[in-house]
């Protein structure tokens, strides 16, 4: 029994020595009294666990800050864009319709026009029509032919 109990001094003697400083590491604040010791260790896991929760809710909350503004940006850029369209397609399409009622304004103004011109040159040729048959029909009425062939071989 003994001999067990040396080989297992031996065995944690030989394992602080080679992990001491993580033993260190873990337990800096040795001390005679062991409650002032396990006190001070204690405090210090906390800290390192504390600091280490800051730091983990830090980088957590900086990422969804983060993505919550890239969010937002995204979807005023995409609203911007989309107003920008909306915009451009009123603008366009009020040009268009302006556009459409000018042509046809201007189609039935020229088609006044030349239906206007084209009732003047009519009432003008048949008013034309008219005196030159009644200028024929009076000519020819008061044409006598015997008349006129005796006006032709009459000597002057």
């Amino acid at each position: 029994m003994l001999i067990k109990l040396g080989i297992i001094g031996a065995v944690l003697v030989l394992g602080g020595m080679m992990f001491s400083t993580e033993i260190i590491t873990l337990f800096p604040n040795t001390s005679a009294l062991l409650a002032d010791s396990l006190k001070d260790d204690i405090n210090g896991l906390n800290e390192k666990v504390t600091n280490s929760a800051e730091n983990r809710l830090d980088t957590s909350i900086d990422k969804t800050i983060q993505s919550i503004s890239d969010s937002v940006y995204d979807g005023i850029t995409e609203t911007g864009d989309k107003l920008v369209e909306n915009v451009n397609e009123k603008i366009s399409e009020g040009i268009t319709e302006t556009g459409d009622k000018l042509v046809e304004n201007v189609n039935e103004k020229i088609s006044e026009g030349i239906t206007e011109t084209g009732d003047n040159i009519k009432s003008q040729i048949v008013e034309s029509s008219q005196s030159s048959k009644e200028m024929l029909v009076n000519e020819v009425s008061g044409f006598d032919p015997f008349s006129f062939i005796k006006n032709i071989f009459k000597i002057n």
